[in-house]
């Protein structure tokens, strides 16, 4: 009996810590969705706003380290549904950037 609990105690701590590792990364690596629209792309936000406004080297380069999937989080975000930036608009930021993989 004393064998089993000790399993299952071991087993518990294993699945727990895997959990808490696991929870440090998501589709934007080790930064939030929203931590990236207000640290990595702050200055995208002018584009996103007004198709008139040109891209900047400043916006575009820090895009291109972005995975597709983090793109389409960051546009999803809570922070992006609150900061009044079109999605619409956004979209077309990888292509006005010359991001082929977008």
């Amino acid at each position: 009996m004393m064998k089993k609990l000790i399993c299952l105690v071991l087993v518990l701590a294993i699945v727990a810590i895997a959990r808490v590792e696991a929870d440090g990364y998501g589709v934007c690596g080790k930064f939030s969705p929203d931590r990236m629209l207000t640290h990595v792309l702050r200055h995208c936000a002018k584009p996103a706003r007004d198709l008139t406004v040109p891209v900047t080297p400043n916006c575009c380069e820090p895009l291109s380290q972005v995975s597709e999937e983090c793109f389409y989080a960051i546009i999803n975000s809570d922070t992006w549904k609150y900061s009044g930036l079109d999605p619409r608009i956004a979209f077309t930021i990888p292509r006005r950037c010359h991001l082929i993989h977008y």
